[in-house]
């Protein structure tokens, strides 16, 4: 027998405290082109009354992997080729379409990213609302149009007895998405996914949502998936972060902990192009080169490779597993395999000292293995 792996070891069959449990997910789409090899090995957690924050590049996988948690990939041309999402001690991806349809929208509810796109314009968002409230509730008519003007009241909407029979059109953005918002509310989830709430959405009404989102989770007491590429949502609204690339889990850790201490050279690159408050006008901000690759046709090896700074040749050919660097601190980076957490954090720490002053094209002059082993051999 072979010995388990660190996600094996890391997920028991049901954990007290943990929601939802997805382990070992794959999705794939069969296009013309070819397979699209959208999440690989895909495994996480969410906590009750926690909200876990993933976060990446467009193109990453964020948004696959609610869609394949929901069990709504679209079938053609995406299939979930293995893996597990357990919810409460029990597996959705055992569950029958007509199982799934009862559990949707009752007890876990999605905020799809576009809200304008996302509601029927022939419909008055008062009678959509109420749809997915008798669909789960047993209540009349004039039951559920009471319940949905209280939710439109809860999350904002003004004059909500009067614009309850109003059509999307009429709505602004920001509206709009607090429509979605009362819509995953209205039969009181115990897991809500985010999936970029506050998209196309300008600062004032960004910082409203998440307001609003914030409410909620300590008002019915629920767990909160949120979705974004934006790292100061992350830190306004969540406990825990994965940090996903190109398909894979690269980073996860609680929101402090990687704020404070980032190990993947991915993560640390992302923090390193947040804009500071002392930036001035002039100056160039830090970026990451290159784009994320084509999930067909795939790098061998690390995907993050062609873009990284510190590529060792290991990196060119194998992806390493996820390694547990510290407690509830995850990293799949071959740094960690090669040389001692201790001293790739102590060197980790001046790496990110280094993005906050220089520019990440400078960092790439130098090979990583010359620059650490004698950042190492200086520390004996």
């Amino acid at each position: 027998m072979s010995e388990p792996t660190f996600e094996e070891e890391l997920r028991p069959p049901y954990e007290e405290g943990v929601l939802l449990d997805v382990r070992g997910i794959r999705t794939y789409f069969f296009t013309e082109e070819g397979i699209v090899r959208a999440l690989e090995n895909v495994s996480y957690k969410v906590y009750e009354a926690k909200t876990l924050g993933i976060v990446g590049e467009s193109g990453c996988g964020k948004s696959v992997s609610a869609l394949s948690v929901m069990g709504i990939v679209p079938d053609p041309p995406g299939k979930i080729i293995e893996g597990e999402v357990w919810y409460r001690g029990e597996d959705l991806r055992k569950k029958s379409d007509a199982e799934m349809r009862t559990i949707r929208g009752n007890k876990m509810a999605m905020i799809f990213q576009d809200p304008m796109t996302s509601l029927n314009p022939v419909l008055t968002v008062g009678d959509q609302i109420m749809e997915a409230i008798r669909l789960h509730q047993e209540v009349d008519l004039q039951t559920a149009r009471e319940n949905a003007i209280k939710i439109m009241d809860l999350v904002g909407i003004p004059s909500a007895v009067d614009r309850v029979d109003d059509y999307p059109f009429m709505f602004s953005g920001g509206m709009r998405q607090r429509v979605m918002i009362a819509m995953s509310l209205s039969c009181n989830p115990e897991l809500l996914i985010a999936d970029e709430p506050t998209t196309a959405l300008d600062v004032t009404i960004q910082a409203q949502i998440l307001n609003i989102l914030k409410a909620i989770r300590n008002e019915f007491n629920m767990s909160i998936m949120l979705i974004t590429h934006d790292l100061g949502v992350i830190a306004e609204l969540t406990d825990y972060v994965t940090v996903m690339y190109a398909g894979y889990i690269v980073e996860y850790a609680s929101t402090i902990e990687l704020f404070k201490n980032p190990m993947h050279p991915y993560s640390i690159a992302l923090l390193g192009a947040i804009p500071k408050p002392d930036t001035r006008k002039d100056d160039d901000l830090t970026i990451i080169p290159g784009a994320i690759p084509n999930l067909i046709t795939p790098p061998p090896g690390c995907r993050f490779h062609p873009r990284c700074s510190h590529t060792m040749d290991i990196c060119k050919k194998e992806i390493t597993k996820l390694r547990q660097v510290a407690p509830q601190h995850t990293v799949r980076c071959h740094l960690f395999n090669k040389y001692p957490v201790a001293e790739v954090e102590e060197y980790t720490e001046k790496m990110r000292e280094r993005y906050q002053r220089e520019q990440l094209e400078e960092i790439q002059t130098k090979k990583f293995k010359r620059r650490l082993k004698k950042f190492i051999k200086g520390r004996e």
